[in-house]
This record gives C-alpha cells, structure tokens and sequence, in this order.
C-alpha cells in the first residue's frame, strides 16, 4: 500500500511538470518494469478533464536502465513523439508529453487499450494481409523520408552508437543468446553467427547500403496494434533512427509471419512494397539482397533478447529467435553478407 502511495505521488508529479497541468487524482491500473518501466493508470486534472495514459520511464532493473541509456534509446522516443509522430504516416499513440535527457525521462501516450485498439503480444503471428497492411505503411514513411534525415541529426546518432557498441558487446551477447535459445536456433547457424559478431563493423556496412531513410527498426509482433477504425500502427518507437528500408521489412516478415507463411508469401510482399515504395525503390534483384542481408540484424536482434532476459518473457522471446533463426537460414543470409 505504501508502495503504491509512493508511485501515485511520483507520478502526479512527474505529469504534471510534464504537461504544466496539475494532476490532482491518479488511478494506478498496471506497472510493469522491462526495458522500460510501463504504467497505465487514470488520472484527473484540475480543470475537470480526465485521461487514461500510457506512461514510460527509466527501468527499475540497472542493466535495462544501461541498455536503454547508453546508446541514447531515450532520446530517440523523446524525439519522435516531440518531433516527428504527427509528421509520420504510421499509425502511433498520441503523445501528451515527452521530455528527457540520457538517463532520466518520462513519456507520457495515450492507453491504447482504453481507446478500443487491438494490442498484439510478441507471440502472435500475421496473416498476409495484415503485413501488406503494415509494410504499405512502412513504405509510405520510408518514401516520406527518403535520403531527408540529415533535417534531423540525432536520427543518426544511434546508429553510430550501436556500431560502437556492437563491436564490444555482439559476440558475448550472441553466445549467451545461443546458449539460452537452445534447440530454437538450428546448429547450422552457430557458426556464421560467431563470424557475423566478429566482423559486425564489416556487416553492417554491406546491411545499410543506399540511401537512409527513417525507420522504425523493431516492428516484432509485440510492438504492433491495430486501431478502433482498423488502421495498423506501431509502438516503442525508442530504436527509431535513419537506416535502410530493407531493416523494416525484413525484421516485420521475419518475426511476424509463421515460416510457412512467409517462404510463400514473402516475395510478392516484397514486390508489394517496392511497389508503393514508387520511383525511389531499388530494382527487385537488388531489393530481394538487401532483404535477405538484414535478416541477419532481426535474428540477432531476438539473440539480444534472449541473452539479456529483461527485455521479453521468455517464451516470446524464443519464439521470435526460432522464427527469424529459420527465416535467416532458409534464405542464407549470413552468405548473402
């Protein structure tokens, strides 16, 4: 009880200063500490309006307090919802507030779930038409941005970042992944990701050819949701930065799909984007390239998370590190690098 005493009056306040609205009542209705520390909860203003939020804040667990400041994850969810979401044509929550530095912030969305949308779980997989739905999105946002993110410098700060860090902190974090995904990753991958962690400067470089654009670069099944009128949307916009195209799409069918689904499927998706993508699009031979090299960064995305635990419950976790594990060696993908 006390406790929770404690977390409503940090929270009026927090809000508050946030929104310079003072938040006289607050109804705490779930919170959750993973990457982030999660809290929905009501409250009720002093001029009479009420609110059901979604509110983010730093971990309570250091090691996901470190994972999301040290390579500067926080700023770019601040700077998305300050800056860049009513700009974007993907559907995401409406922000009410967003402020922060590297190690402290608070951002404060709307609850999706009170607004009648659809919340997906890691776990879930798509049918074909709700990818085409979320990759005609993506397109519609990669061509808003095509070769325009140098307007926004810190877009590509945390790309610089994650090179930086990659280098240091890729092979452990992929061994560890490897030896907690168990029978999940087929054995044949073992090897190329050792080569791939080794030489991920190298990698990333053959991954991030051509034009940058914006991207989302965690669109997993848990980060998705569908809105009251049917439109498909995206969550924790916190790994946002300029990148390639291919990131999106290839991390979207290959935790998204079920296998059989996606080796059907997966080139007339492809085509469908590139298609919507208009005149900017690469030829098909070098689209279908630049897919099959960046399933190799979903894959270790899901290693990641699985290594770190604190990120995903477990079982998620290991169902996306299967599905992106078959996904990378049914279309070879660490050769295509």
């Amino acid at each position: 009880m006390e406790n929770d005493l404690r977390l409503e009056d940090d929270l009026r306040r927090r809000i508050s200063r946030l929104l310079g609205r003072p938040v006289t009542g607050i109804e705490l209705i779930d919170d959750y500490s993973g990457t982030t520390r999660r809290t929905r909860a009501r409250l009720q203003m002093a001029d009479g309006d009420a609110l059901a939020v979604f509110v983010k804040r730093p971990s309570r667990s250091p090691v996901a307090r470190a994972l999301v400041a040290v390579p500067g994850l926080s700023r770019a969810e601040v700077g998305f919802y300050a800056e860049l979401r009513d700009q974007v044509p993907v559907a995401a929550p409406r922000c009410h507030g967003a402020r922060g530095r590297r190690w402290s912030f608070t951002v404060v969305l709307e609850d999706l779930a009170d607004s009648g949308a659809t919340l997906r779980s890691a776990t879930d997989t798509l049918g074909v038409g709700e990818a085409a739905a979320l990759l005609g999105a993506l397109a519609a946002m990669h061509r808003q941005w095509w070769a325009k993110t140098g307007c926004r410098p810190w877009l590509a700060q945390n790309p610089r970042r994650e090179l930086a860090l990659g280098a240091l902190l890729s092979p452990p974090l992929c061994r560890l992944g490897l030896r907690r995904s168990g029978a999940a990753v087929p054995r044949e991958l073992h090897r190329p990701v050792a080569r791939y962690a080794r030489n991920r400067r190298a990698a990333h470089g053959a991954m991030s050819a051509g034009p940058a654009t914006l991207i989302h670069n965690d669109c997993h099944p848990g980060n998705q949701f569908v809105t009251a009128d049917g439109r498909v949307g995206l969550l924790d916009w916190q790994l946002c930065r300029a990148g390639p195209w291919a990131r999106d799409v290839a991390y979207l069918l290959a935790t998204s799909l079920d296998p059989e689904i996606r080796r059907s499927a997966e080139r007339d998706l492809l085509a469908e984007y590139l298609g919507r993508l208009g005149p900017v699009a690469p030829t098909p031979d070098e689209a279908w390239l630049a897919y099959r090299r960046n399933i190799v960064y979903a894959f270790e995305a899901m290693l990641v998370t699985a290594a770190v635990g604190v990120m995903m419950p477990g079982p998620a976790s290991l169902a996306l590190v299967e599905r992106a594990g078959v996904a990378a060696a049914d279309l070879d993908s660490f050769r295509a690098l």
